[in-house]
Order: C-alpha cells, then sequence, then structure tokens
C-alpha cells in the first residue's frame, strides 16, 4: 500500500494561494525593523513620568503591539480617556521613541533583496501601519526604502484600528488589487487578525509573538526574518 506524501507546512503555505498573488502588504513596527523594543523602553520610560500611567507595564504592553495609542491607551488603563490625553501622551511617547531608535535602525535580515526581487518579479508592494506620520517618515525616509511601497497607509487613514481590517483593504484598495490576491506580512495578533479580517492571507514574522500565537490569530506560516527560503516561491516568479 503506497503512504501518502507528507505536505511540509512551507508548501502548503504557498499551495494555499487560489488565485496568482499580485501584493504583498507589510506592517512596519516588527516587520520591516524590530522597533518594538524600543516602543517598549519608550512607554516605560515615558509613563514613570506620568501618574496616569503607572500600570504601563513591560509585560501589558507587549501584548497590545499594533494598536492605535487611542486604542491602546483605554485599554490598557481600563477606562475611557479623553482625547486630549491620549494626543499628548502619545505625541510624547512617540518623541521619546524617535529618539531611542533613529541611531539604531536595522533592517530585519534579508528584507531589502526581497523587496527587490519582488519588485522586480511586478508585485506589487503596500503599507498598512497603525504608526503615526513621523515614525512612518523615519523609518521611509532610511535608505529611501519608501520607494518600494506604492500605497502606504498609516493611523491617521483609518477610523478603526487593527484588528478592524479597514487599514489593510485600503491598502489593496490604493494598489488595485483584490484582498484575495494579497499578503500581508505581520508580527502583532491583532494585525494578522486585521488581515485575516479582510479576507487576505497573512504570513507571521517572529519579533514579537511566538509562533503558535500568530497561528492561533491566523498566520498560515511564520518566518524569522526574509531570508527565509520558503519566501523564494513567492518571488521566483
Amino acid at each position: 500500500m503506497n503512504e501518502q506524501a507528507s505536505v511540509s507546512p512551507q508548501n502548503q503555505a504557498v499551495a494555499n494561494f487560489a488565485l496568482p498573488l499580485q501584493a504583498l502588504i507589510f506592517d512596519m513596527d516588527g516587520v520591516l525593523c524590530d522597533t518594538m523594543p524600543y516602543h517598549l523602553d519608550a512607554w516605560v520610560q515615558y509613563s514613570a513620568t506620568i501618574p496616569e500611567l503607572a500600570v504601563a507595564s513591560r509585560d501589558r504592553l507587549e501584548q497590545m503591539g499594533g494598536k492605535r495609542n487611542e486604542d491602546l491607551l483605554p485599554e490598557l488603563l481600563g477606562h475611557p480617556v479623553a482625547a486630549a490625553d491620549i494626543q499628548r501622551w502619545g505625541a510624547e511617547k512617540e518623541a521619546v521613541y524617535r529618539s531611542l531608535i533613529q541611531d539604531e535602525i536595522q533592517w530585519m535580515p534579508g528584507l531589502i533583496p526581497f523587496l527587490q526581487q519582488a519588485q522586480a518579479i511586478g508585485l506589487k508592494l503596500g503599507l498598512g501601519t497603525s504608526a503615526c506620520r513621523e515614525n512612518v517618515d523615519l523609518l521611509m525616509n532610511q535608505d529611501q526604502l519608501g520607494d518600494f511601497f506604492a500605497a502606504q497607509v498609516i493611523e491617521t487613514d483609518v477610523d478603526r484600528g487593527k484588528p478592524d481590517p479597514q487599514c489593510y483593504l485600503l491598502v489593496a484598495e490604493r494598489l488595485g488589487v483584490s484582498p484575495d490576491q494579497c499578503l500581508v506580512f505581520e508580527d502583532a495578533i491583532a494585525g494578522t487578525q486585521a488581515a485575516r479580517n479582510a479576507g487576505m492571507r497573512c504570513w507571521g514574522v517572529l519579533t514579537t509573538h511566538s509562533e503558535a500565537e500568530l497561528t492561533q490569530a491566523g498566520a498560515e506560516y511564520c518566518i524569522q526574518d526574509f531570508t527565509d527560503p520558503t519566501l523564494q516561491s513567492l518571488v521566483n516568479g
């Protein structure tokens, strides 16, 4: 009796594309660059100066990655927060973050060659992030990374944050592609859920959460970084 050959997770992830892949969409923090430790350090440093934010422990903040400040702060504090406080606390914390990372930016291993390969075979590239404009510009202006992305959706472009799919649906709309022809790269649980809620496939990047956590959130495959050989199946034409 012939035994049926097993299918590896890598091959199954690639085989899952029912339609030709037209676009790759990237979250920013924790995907293009491992920024999350700097965000956490910024929150811890800043919250120590604001009595109302005393509950902002590193462990609690780690579970809220991928969310906009206007969604994160009420969840963190457990009660509604005035819009003026969200604006002030968020802006001041993000300034601390930029001061910490501005001289420490390092792209995820393999990122630039992968973007070049994807662009060379005609895949459209998009960015979908919960970050503010100043944070996006800081990374996009480094090594002219922003030139790769034909569409960028940031915090102020949407009314609803991840896990709502609005961010990723808007990226697809701006790229002119159908959601089911997009693959999203995400490191956050909320972002992974947003991609799946948008009807897109999602591969996890293991900078912030475990493979088990991202798989449970909806990621069909996970990579450590962009040197993963399975990625070549996406960009070899």
